[in-house]
C-alpha cells in the first residue's frame, strides 16, 4: 500500500499517447485487426453530412454559357454532326463556260487568286519568322519549365528529408523512452523482489520470536 502512488491527472481534452510503435512488437493479428477497427470507427466520425455545402451559395452554372456554347450543347444533345468547315474560299474556280467571255467574272476570279496568293505569301513569311525565332522562344520556355520542375523537385526532396528527420527523431525518442521504461521496469521488479524478501524475513523473525516467547514462557502481547 505504501508503494501505491496516484497517477497524474490528465486534462479532459488531452489524449494520453501510450503507444511506442518502434518498441511495441509483441502483438498478433488479432491485436492488429482490433487497432484497424478502432481506426475505422474513428474515421466514421469525420464523414461529411449529406448537405455539407449548405453554407455556400448556390452556384450559377449558366454564367459561362454563351450563345455559341448553348447552340453547340444543343447540337451535341441531338447527336448531330458538326458543321464542316467551308473551304470554298481556298478554291480557285474559273468562270463557268456560260461566263467565259464575261470580263467581270474573270476579274472576280483573278481578284480571288490574288487574295489567295497574298494569303500564302503571308503564311510563308510567318513560317520563315517562326523558323528563325520560334525555336529560341520554345527553348526559353523549356528552360523555364525545367527550372520550375527542378524547384519543385528540390522542395519535394526537402519535404521528404524533413519527414525522414521526423521519423528518425521519433524513433530515437522512442528508443530512449523504451530504455528508460526497461530500466524502470527492472528497478520496479528489483524493488518488488526486495520487498518480498523483506516480508518473508519479517515473517520468519515473527515465527522465531513466537517460538522463543513460548520457550521462555513470555507473553508477547505484554511486551
Amino acid at each position: 500500500q505504501m508503494l501505491s502512488l496516484p497517477a497524474p491527472t490528465q486534462p479532459a481534452s488531452s489524449h494520453l499517447v501510450d503507444a511506442l510503435p518502434y518498441l511495441d512488437t509483441a502483438y498478433g493479428e488479432t491485436d492488429r485487426q482490433h487497432a484497424l477497427n478502432l481506426i475505422a470507427n474513428e474515421c466514421k466520425v469525420f464523414l461529411p453530412t449529406a448537405n455539407y455545402l449548405k453554407h455556400l451559395p448556390v452556384p450559377d452554372y449558366d454564367v459561362f454559357l454563351t450563345p455559341t456554347l448553348m447552340k453547340e450543347n444543343a447540337r451535341m444533345a441531338k447527336k448531330e454532326e458538326m458543321t464542316k468547315l467551308d473551304m470554298s474560299r481556298c478554291e480557285l474556280p474559273p468562270p463557268s463556260s456560260a461566263k467565259s467571255g464575261d470580263k467581270q467574272a474573270w476579274k472576280k476570279s483573278i481578284d480571288n487568286a490574288r487574295a489567295q496568293n497574298e494569303h500564302l505569301v503571308v503564311r510563308e513569311s510567318n513560317l520563315e519568322l517562326m523558323e528563325e525565332f520560334a525555336s529560341d522562344g520554345f527553348l526559353r520556355r523549356n528552360r523555364c519549365l525545367e527550372e520550375i520542375l527542378h524547384s519543385e523537385e528540390e522542395k519535394l526532396r526537402e519535404k521528404k528529408q524533413t519527414i525522414l528527420q521526423i521519423h528518425a527523431k521519433r524513433k530515437a525518442a522512442q528508443l530512449e523512452a523504451g530504455s528508460k521504461l526497461k530500466d524502470g521496469e527492472a528497478a520496479w521488479v528489483g524493488m518488488l523482489t526486495k520487498n518480498y524478501q523483506m516480508e518473508m524475513a519479517i515473517e520468519q523473525l515473527e515465527r522465531e520470536n513466537v517460538a522463543k516467547a513460548k520457550k521462555l514462557k513470555i507473553e508477547i502481547e505484554s511486551l
